[in-house]
């Protein structure tokens, strides 16, 4: 097998981190708290999220939460890589 670029990978993770992050603001913003509550509750049976989803998310932190998840995502890739090279 072959190794893995340990730095593609982890960009790589990283904008798959960002991009579901960006997904979820644009799902929150189309469902509206309701249905998105409804959707959760199904999803997560035995969890009610009524009190925990939070609709009034600024824009400064939504760009925040991007940019963290980018990072967090990236630094798993960067790892997972590496490992993988490592036991290859």
């Amino acid at each position: 097998m072959e190794n893995i670029n340990i730095k593609r990978f982890g960009i790589a993770s990283g904008i798959t981190g960002a991009t579901l992050y960006l997904a979820c603001i644009i799902i929150m913003a189309l469902l509206g708290s309701d249905l998105l509550i409804n959707i959760a509750n199904l999803l997560f049976h035995g969890i009610d999220f009524t009190e925990i989803i939070r609709m009034n998310i600024s824009i400064l932190e939504s760009l925040l939460g991007i940019v963290v998840s980018f990072v967090f995502w990236g630094i798993i890739g960067f790892f997972l890589a590496y490992i993988y090279n490592k036991l290859n």
